[in-house]
Order: structure tokens, then sequence, then C-alpha cells
């Protein structure tokens, strides 16, 4: 058995590059020091080329059975960048860079939050710019990327339905976390030795009370369902109802900032068919049309420090482990990803907002994590490997079409990373492509090559 050289046909790529140029040739140019839909759907849609990253790694054998014999089957194993949700910080929830999704959102959930913090939530988050201050503190969210369905669209051969549900935060992922308190406790067993014995303790204090932990989390669950029950269900609030706070998301909300989805029939209707047994050639990865993933506001408890859980991680505790930076940990100029909240030491404004949103990031990525979001799951019917390593691009204040890794150590330089590209309002956002390695499932998965 052997395994051809595979190429994409030439159909196939034709069609994506008629999208690129369709997409981005229907919308003005972006503003500076806010975005919008259009803007930022155009602005996904130009990055491909530079941000998507296209591998074909092999192929993946299956085991498929009737009643009456078996065969193995092939699929390719490709892998790929998908945008799956837009981050954006700010300080004031009015003056939220994503205007007509972000900023209607925002303005209402610090209701929210004032509600679960039981006083109201000011605007304290102003970045710091002179040497005497040292911290900041940041409000976040993320929503997903309608553009990045593009992926999902092809791999099921179907234009999505943007008028279906506009997803919510909920407390499903928190009610699992007591499950991976084991976990977190194992990985202290990963700590140098040398950091001593106080901090060990420290550790050691905390885990040790469990059902404290999981009082706090039942809690915290329960005074969210209250408050969900108190104002309604929140989906029909932001949903299809364009007489609420303005918001009409779906295909209004699309047609409204102005982008046709259109051209996504042509060029599905060109790829699907080429694979044989349902397409192959993008992973799906878990980009949805607006979904609200996080708000900083509704995982007040967690984002401020109320229910300080983040501080069972040792990476919370330990510099150097959890660092934003492409090298030694130690020789970071930007930030730690722990502790997951919103104040950090930080004086550059576009550099606070770049950890910021890895800390988003880190969240929604993963299962089971103590905050109050929506887990960003992949597409069904695809069988995925390894992490999910992320890349960013900027949307807004100064649009770019062209990915990065934050972290790069800047302290020699004669500039800093964001410099030009601040924003007086200090309201940044970062579009989160995030690496699916993947491969569509043909049966019981056997073995894939390499």
């Amino acid at each position: 058995m052997f395994i051809r050289k595979l190429t994409l046909p030439t159909h196939f790529l034709g069609a994506v590059a008629f999208s690129v140029v369709t997409f981005t040739a229907m919308a003005p140019k972006p503003a500076q020091a806010s975005t919008t839909t259009v803007e930022i759907v155009t602005n996904t849609i130009a990055a491909y080329p530079s941000c998507l990253g296209y591998e074909l790694k092999g192929a993946c054998f299956w085991l498929w059975c009737t009643l009456y014999y078996c065969e193995i089957r092939t699929s390719i194993r490709i892998a790929h960048y998908v945008p799956d949700a837009v981050v954006s910080t700010y300080n004031d929830p009015t003056m939220h860079p994503w205007t007509e999704i972000g900023k209607p959102l925002s303005t209402a959930l610090s209701q929210v939050g004032s509600a679960l913090m039981a006083s109201p939530i000011d605007s304290s988050a102003g970045t710091q710019r002179e040497n005497t201050e040292i911290a900041t503190f940041k409000s976040a969210d993320a929503i997903a990327n309608p553009a990045g369905m593009i992926a999902s669209m092809i791999a099921s051969g179907s234009v999505a339905d943007f008028t279906g549900g506009f997803g919510f935060p909920g407390f499903q992922e928190l009610q699992k976390f007591p499950q991976t308190v084991g976990s977190i406790a194992s990985s202290w067993t990963q700590v140098p030795a040398q950091i001593g014995s106080d901090l060990m303790q420290s550790f050691r204090d905390m885990i040790a009370k469990p059902m404290e932990i999981y009082n706090k989390i039942t809690s915290t669950v329960e005074m969210v369902g209250n408050l969900q029950s108190g104002l309604g269900n929140l989906g029909e609030l932001f949903g299809g109802d364009s007489t609420s706070m303005g918001l009409n998301l779906g295909t209004q909300a699309l047609s409204m900032a102005g982008i046709d989805v259109g051209p996504l029939k042509s060029l599905i209707s060109a790829v699907s068919g080429y694979s044989g047994d349902g397409n192959q050639f993008l992973c799906p990865g878990a980009a949805s049309a607006f979904t609200l993933h996080f708000s900083s506001d509704m995982d007040a408890l967690f984002w401020r420090g109320v229910v300080p859980l983040e501080y069972l991680y040792p990476q919370s505790w330990v510099p150097g482990l959890a660092e934003v930076t492409k090298g030694s940990g130690l020789n970071s100029t930007w930030g730690s990803t722990y502790p997951r909240m919103g104040e950090i030491v930080q004086s550059h404004p576009v550099k606070s907002s770049a950890v910021i949103a890895e800390r988003v990031g880190s969240i929604i990525k993963q299962e089971a994590q103590p905050h109050i979001y929506k887990y960003l799951e992949p597409g069904s019917g695809f069988r995925y490997f390894g992490d999910r390593p992320t890349k960013w691009q900027m949307l807004s204040p100064v649009p770019e079409t062209t990915c990065q890794t934050f972290g790069e150590n800047d302290s020699l330089s004669l500039s800093s990373f964001g410099d030009g590209k601040t924003d007086t309002a200090d309201g940044y956002v970062w579009n989160m492509w995030n690496k699916y390695d993947c491969c569509r499932v043909r049966g019981a998965f056997l073995f894939s090559v390499p």
C-alpha cells in the first residue's frame, strides 16, 4: 500500500481566489480606531492567502464494514488555520471597537456583570502610560467570526443558516471543572523544587479544600442561573428581534452590514464533489455565526478574581511557565497567560491587549475551565490531531492582512511591538486563527500516515 502525492484541483484553487477577490471588493476601506462586520469579514478573507497555512500531511486509514464485507477506506489528512473568533479588548463597553455587534452586546452585558458583582462595574480599565503605573485592567470578549464558516461550509457542501441560534456562554464547562483538579495537582510535580516550600504550601492549602471549591462553583452556577431567569432568555434577547437594542443577528445582520453570502454558493458548488465521499479539502474548525464565546462581564466573578480558581494553576505562580513569548519565558517583554484574569502588568497598550487576547483564547479553546464561557468545539465528522496553535491578525485600529504570533522580544529594538497602532480609546480587535489538523471520518479509525 502506498500514498500518492496529493494536489488540489485547479478549479478548487480558482474558486477560492474568486471568492477572495469578490469579498475583498465588496466593502469600503476599513475605518481607523473601530471596525464593522463588513470590515471584519473583508479583512479576514483578504488574509486567507497569508494566514491559511494549508498543508497536505498524508492520509488516514479507516475500517468500514457492512453485514457482508469490510473494506479499508482512506481520507486525506490536512492541516490549516481557521479564523474562529474575533477577540476584542476595551475599557468602556460604550467604546467597544466592534460598532454594530460588540458595542451593543458589551453595553447590555455590563449590566449582567454588575448584577453578578452586586455593584456597578466601572470603566477602571485604563491602560497605564506612566513609569509609576505598572498595572492595568481590561475587559474582553470573543465573538465567532462569520467568515470562519467558509471552511465549515465547504467541508459540508452547503451554505450555513445564518438565521440559526445565537449562542451565549453558559456554566456547562464550569461544572466540569472539579473533574480537572486532579490533573492540575499533578502538574505541580513539574514545578522546580527551588521555587520554595512556601509556594507549594500555598497551593496545598488551596487544593486541600475541594468542598470549598465545589461550593464556590455551585453558588456561582446558581447565581448565573437566577440572573438568566430574571433577564429572560438571553438568546431571544439578542437573537432575531431587531427591536431589541437594535441588534438583528443572522442573514439580516449580514445584509445590513453589506455582506452578500451569494458568492459562497459559487465557491461551494465549484469544490463540492471533488473528494467523492464528502469534501475533504478543509477542516471545518469551530467558527459559527456571531456566537458569543466569552464576555468578561458575564465572567466577572472569575475575570476580576472574586472567585480565584485561576490560582490553582502553577502557571499563575511561577514566572516563565506560561509567558507570551517566542523564546525563553524569562526574556518575555509581554506578560503571562496565567492567571487568566483582566489585570496585567504591561505599560504598552497594544502589548497588554495582545496578552489579554491570549488569555481569552486559552480559555475558550479548552474544555472544563474555571470560567463562564462557550467552548470552541470543532466540527463533527472529522478526526482531529494535536493541539490548536494560534496566530493573530489585527483588525482594529490598524487593519492588517497578515498573521503573527505574539511574543517577539523587542527589548533591544528601537521600537516596540504595536508602536504606531495605539488607539486613544484603548480598543483593539484581533482575529484568532486556530490551526486544525484533521481528516474526514470514513469508518473506524485505524492509523494515519504520518
